[in-house]
């Protein structure tokens, strides 16, 4: 029971200080989990694959229009050059380094309209192309000769065909399929294995 109105407000201002806390807490707890795993992720890959990467922090973007790249808060002193690979989980390429300066690095994402890789389809003639960006949500491979077969849902990966860029890097799977009978070449429309934008934490792997 309370004795007055001042009593009976202080009570409930204090509880909903207390249901505040608890929020934020378990919002930061959530936080720490989801960054813990990802972490966890990128040492796995590390580990599995023994190659030598650097973990770094995404600290700006600019992902206005076609135009897809991010900050990170490593550079050219970690031993980082223009075209090594940038990758997150364990071994989802995203985007590769284009600019490098002594404590931060540009990264060109693979929807950037520049973004050209060179990719292998996992299918019976492991098809060659080039995955392109530009195109909003989904990226696109090109260039796939027209009579191999592909498949929606198959995965897309790395070629190994450039210098700095290992093969086997996940790109995204086949959504869908565009064979013009007047065209020398059949395209795939690609949904990538993970979200451009959303990712806070990713591995640079270092060129040799």
């Amino acid at each position: 029971f309370f004795k007055n109105k001042e009593q009976f407000f202080n009570a409930y201002r204090s509880a909903q200080l207390s249901l505040q806390q608890r929020d934020e807490n378990e919002a930061q707890l959530k936080l720490l989990l989801d960054e813990n795993e990802t972490l966890k992720q990128q040492l796995g890959f590390k580990e599995k694959n023994k190659r030598n990467s650097i973990l770094a922090t995404v600290i700006g973007n600019n992902l206005e229009g076609t135009e897809k790249t991010i900050i990170i808060d490593r550079g050219e002193k970690e031993g980082i050059k223009i075209g090594d690979p940038a990758i997150v989980d364990e071994g989802i390429l995203v985007g590769e380094v284009v600019k490098v300066e002594n404590d931060i690095s540009i990264v060109r994402l693979l929807s950037d309209n520049q973004s050209k890789i060179a990719a292998t389809i996992i299918n019976k003639e492991k098809s060659l192309g080039v995955v392109e960006g530009g195109y909003g949500l989904s990226v696109k491979m090109n260039f796939i000769p027209r009579n191999e077969a592909v498949q929606i849902g198959d995965l897309v990966v790395t070629s190994g065909l450039e210098e700095n860029i290992p093969r086997g890097l996940l790109i995204g799977k086949v959504a869908a399929i565009e064979n013009e009978a007047y065209q020398p070449f059949q395209q795939a429309v690609l949904t990538p294995s993970s979200d451009y934008d959303r990712f806070v934490y990713l591995s640079i792997i270092l060129s040799k």
